[in-house]
């Protein structure tokens, strides 16, 4: 058996064992397709005295040592693509891209538009799927990466993907209607043309930008009307931006507060049932139990703050912000205005304490309706329970359903607590 080989079955085997794939028909691609020869090289992230690059790996794909064969048949994203010291491209994490092609929930013979095509690997794990009766069409923005997918599934005997350099916000109107659309970047509203492209039982499955995340949603067209669509948030997942039309579409506030103190200018306590993050945990989004206080943080407000430390609320007013680290909340003015930050503060726990009253939602338990931005027309709303995000093209309604509130109180705020006080 050949290296490739070896770490091939062991790398499907752990992303079985992990939960990330299930079904049959997925375990079958990954082990199909060779994820060594879907890349020409990639970056390593190199630190060193507070200065961030990234480093090339040399790397020949007919020659792979082993020690790159275990780093590419690891459960790690790997940056192909750097300008001007910017990621552009990846290869995703591959329980992520498990993760995701099962919650597409594909059968053989189906028609499925991916934008972002990558170094194809995802690609041609869809056409495995898909099988010789179905159609796979990857969109890509960037030119020279849409270039080596092609080459990558041509090399590979994948001739039927088509692969477009184009805008994905125009979809491939061409190749319509599509069974499935599934996005492979970050996107901060919905293309009105995926909507148009999807057939009448399809859906579309997608990273949707919530300020600090992008919860992957997947979704449908309303059955009463074709314009609007309806969806569930059904994973994390963490993907770089789109490009091209939906790129500067963020509906949240985005600030460059200059001046800043090293050092916070006031610190106040965690609020109650926040538990501190354990110790080998660095961010505080990553922390499991913060998940739902993040999201319905950002529905709260458009006003936000995030760093590598932290996430929290700021006021532009006075150049101050307020950041949840993981251990504490912390307040920085460039004015050393406190009463701004205690009205921060005070605004925070506001926020947190609703969420309590509300049973500590998760994402997972909202449900979401898309209306389209261009038509004028009142939308009902249930004060406390229903929030619009204001999208360039789509209106977003995020709803809270009324099911079993204090189950959700009883379960995960007690947990939080029972988290803290230990």
């Amino acid at each position: 058996m050949e290296p490739f080989e070896t770490a091939l079955a062991g790398y499907v085997d752990a992303l079985v064992k992990r939960g990330a794939i299930v079904s049959e028909s997925v375990e079958r691609a990954f082990r199909a397709v060779p994820r060594h020869r879907f890349v020409d090289g990639w970056y390593r992230l190199d630190i060193d005295d507070d200065r961030v690059a990234y480093r090339p790996v040399e790397y020949d794909r007919d020659h792979p040592t082993e020690e790159q064969l275990e780093e590419i048949y690891s459960n790690r994203a790997l940056v192909t693509e750097v300008k001007h010291s910017t990621p552009t491209s990846s290869t995703s994490q591959p329980s992520l891209v498990a993760g995701m092609l099962e919650l597409l929930d594909l059968r053989p013979g189906m028609r499925v538009l991916e934008i972002g095509a990558g170094t194809g690997y995802n690609a041609a794990l869809l056409a495995e799927i898909l099988g010789s009766e179905g159609r796979v069409c990857s969109i890509e923005f960037q030119e020279d990466v849409e270039e080596t997918a092609r080459s990558h599934l041509q090399n590979e005997g994948y001739d039927d993907v088509r692969t477009v350099r184009g805008d994905g916000y125009f979809g491939a109107p061409e190749e319509a209607p599509f069974d499935r659309i599934v996005v492979t970047v970050g996107c901060p509203d919905l293309s009105p043309h995926w909507l148009e492209q999807l057939s009448a039982d399809g859906s579309l499955l997608l990273p949707l930008r919530h300020a600090f995340s992008d919860p992957l949603v997947r979704i449908e067209r309303d059955p009463a009307d074709a314009e609007r669509a309806v969806g569930r948030i059904v994973d994390r997942s963490s993907f770089m931006s789109i490009q091209g039309t939906l790129a500067s579409a963020n509906p949240w506030l985005s600030y460059r507060i200059l001046g800043l103190p090293e050092e916070p200018t006031s610190t106040y306590p965690l609020p109650n049932g926040i538990a501190p993050q354990p110790a080998g945990m660095v961010y505080p989004f990553d922390h499991p139990e913060q998940h739902g206080l993040v999201f319905f943080l950002a529905l709260s407000s458009r006003e936000l703050w995030g760093n590598n430390q932290g996430y929290g609320l700021a006021d532009p007013g006075s150049s101050s912000v307020l950041i949840m680290t993981r251990d504490g909340v912390e307040g920085y003015s460039a004015t050393d205005d406190r009463a701004a930050l205690d009205r921060l503060y005070d605004r925070f726990l506001h926020i947190q304490r609703e969420w309590h009253r509300l049973g500590c939602p998760v994402p997972e338990d909202y449900s979401l309706v898309f209306t389209p931005a261009t038509r004028l027309e009142r939308i009902p709303q249930v004060p406390g329970r229903d929030w619009i995000i204001v999208r360039p093209f789509f209106f977003e309604i995020v709803r809270l359903p009324e099911a079993d509130p204090a189950s959700r109180e009883e379960g995960r705020c007690r947990s939080l607590r029972s988290a803290r006080a230990s």
